[in-house]
């Protein structure tokens, strides 16, 4: 086995923070080495610690991956967006080129409702100083690694008592010559009484190449306001993407995010951690992941009651084609003085393939005595019953198997109130299903 602290990349890391003077200079210089430290000492993650017991990174650290990125034409550029844009969105767009703001290509709300910026002009803020931090980088070292090398990203703010007319779509466009690693930081706040949504979506050029992309998103949704955040993850082969996405929710908030992993990536390691700080908050986590032929896909999800009153519904489903594998682990965590909370987890499989493997782990942890918390898992596969009943009928047993795990996933799609979003989901859904069922029919 490939030992993680002596890898060739985890060298290159080394040698890139050390002698490329690109990252300890500036108000940053402490923070940054305080965190290359924490990540020297762990290495990457292996399957030896709990929260990656099921998610093996060694096969996806061994190309030799670099830091140079390659600079598009203003008309691939302009090419490379139209093809992002989801049909019929009605929508503003925030564009980026390896994580830096491609302002001439961005349709965005005026000034006065929001302020979008570098994280480089916003250095020394007191709202930079507040969530720019090593956070949980003792517990997570490719968080810890992301905030030591982090160059690129975007700060988003909407204004106290702006509400969004439109969502936002965020595009992501990563591109190389040769293999590479990106570490995009990005930062979110909703201020007072702010409505806003962000639908994130990405797209790779240059797929020959290998990009590792270990990105991190901090969302702030301050008292009386709402965020809506979908991730849309349907990516190229060549993609290995790491995600860690932490979200700080005040006094009579709500926070609903909507995300949807279809085949293609071969590595997908989503982080979601929901801080709830403040009472009357409202916390809703929704997923669904199709996961295709020697793909690993792995959801890990945290939802932390700290205040009473409050309420997290969270409900993830997985389908399993082929070879595929997934990993759903999700916690709640109800502090003592979280009194009256309300905590729903679900997470349901189905697993379409003999070969196919799922590894859930559902997890409460209450400590209030006066809550009313449940939460539930299963995995199985087709019902032989309702299958049976679609074949009298005449439907076909590939069209008979596509009804039932659309039906299946329906609890997560119906959810979403964008009809043109929805439509624009549901049909990248059936479109990989149509493919996956030719070879499993």
């Amino acid at each position: 086995m490939l030992n993680q602290l002596t890898s060739p990349l985890y060298q290159k890391l080394v040698s890139e923070f050390e002698t490329s003077g690109n990252y300890v200079n500036g108000d940053l210089s402490s923070l940054r080495k305080d965190a290359f430290e924490l990540f020297k000492s762990k290495g990457f993650p292996t399957q030896r610690d709990e929260e990656w017991k099921f998610t093996n990174l060694t096969p996806f650290l061994t190309q030799d991956y670099g830091f140079q990125q390659s600079q598009l034409t203003e008309d691939h550029l302009r090419e490379a967006v139209q093809n992002a844009l989801i049909a019929d969105l009605d929508a503003y767009t925030l564009v980026l080129l390896n994580g830096k703001i491609q302002a001439g290509l961005s349709v965005l709300p005026n000034a006065e409702q929001v302020t979008v910026d570098t994280l480089d002009n916003i250095t020394g803020t007191a709202i930079y100083n507040e969530y720019i931090t090593l956070g949980e980088s003792d517990k997570n070292a490719m968080l810890a690694l992301n905030t030591a090398m982090f160059k690129d990203g975007y700060f988003f703010e909407v204004k106290k008592g702006v509400v969004l007319d439109k969502p936002v779509q965020v595009i992501s466009i990563f591109t190389a010559d040769d293999h590479a690693i990106f570490h995009p930081r990005n930062l979110v706040i909703v201020n007072e009484f702010a409505n806003a949504e962000l639908i994130e979506t990405s797209v790779v050029l240059h797929e020959a190449n290998h990009l590792f992309v270990n990105s991190v998103s901090t969302m702030v949704v301050k008292e009386n306001a709402q965020l809506v955040q979908y991730k849309i993850q349907n990516n190229e082969t060549s993609e290995r993407l790491l995600s860690y996405n932490q979200i700080f929710q005040s006094q009579n908030s709500r926070y609903d995010n909507f995300t949807f992993c279809l085949p293609g990536a071969e590595l997908i390691r989503n982080n979601l951690h929901v801080v709830l700080n403040g009472t009357a908050t409202e916390t809703h986590l929704m997923g669904l992941y199709l996961v295709g032929d020697h793909q690993l896909t792995d959801n890990h999800t945290a939802i932390h009651h700290k205040f009473p009153h409050c309420e997290s519904n969270e409900v993830y489903k997985g389908v399993l084609l082929n070879n595929g594998k997934a990993v759903f682990n999700g916690k709640v965590f109800v502090e003592r003085a979280a009194q009256k909370t309300n905590a729903f987890q679900q997470n349901n499989n189905l697993l379409l393939s003999d070969k196919a493997q799922v590894f859930a782990k559902p997890q409460l942890e209450i400590f209030a005595d006066d809550v009313k918390c449940s939460h539930g898992c299963t995995v199985g596969q087709f019902d032989p019953e309702s299958l049976f009943y679609l074949r009298s009928r005449g439907i076909s047993e590939a069209s008979s198997r596509k009804l039932l795990v659309e039906a299946f996933m329906f609890d997560v799609t119906e959810k979403i109130s964008n009809e043109a979003l929805k439509q624009y989901v549901q049909n990248l859904i059936y479109s990989k299903m149509e493919n996956s069922f030719i070879s499993i029919a």
